[in-house]
């Protein structure tokens, strides 16, 4: 069950980054808005806010998952696998370029995930 709020808890962390990046795209604040216009723009957005109730859904599911698991465990496969999804999306959905070296690195980063996720003496 511990490694299903682990899952909730990447996934919240994951989708609440994705939502701040929205949030800022969809500012329509400039950079020499008043601090009125700063707050109504972003801060009071959906999807900041959205994603504000994502990462405290995340701190939740995390906490939970931590009661049963080992912090050395769970926080490279938090971090890790939260990596590849925001780097994947960010691909897709915001049209961030990639790197070759970007790539190999996170194929690295889940081989390693995959190797901690599979040590059952950690959890």
């Amino acid at each position: 069950m511990h490694i299903l709020f682990l899952i909730f808890a990447l996934m919240f962390n994951a989708m609440a980054n994705i939502l701040m990046k929205l949030a800022s795209i969809k500012s329509s604040a400039t950079d020499n808005a008043g601090l009125a216009d700063r707050v109504f723009s972003l801060y009071l957005s959906w999807p900041f806010i959205t994603g504000l109730i994502l990462f405290g859904l995340n701190l939740l599911c995390y906490t939970v998952a931590l009661s049963k698991m080992h912090l050395s465990v769970a926080y490279p496969i938090m971090v890790g696998t939260g990596f590849a999804i925001i780097g994947i999306t960010s691909y897709f959905l915001f049209h961030e370029r990639l790197s070759f070296a970007q790539v190999v690195g996170t194929v690295f980063i889940l081989v390693g995930v995959t190797l901690l996720a599979s040590n059952t003496t950690g959890v």
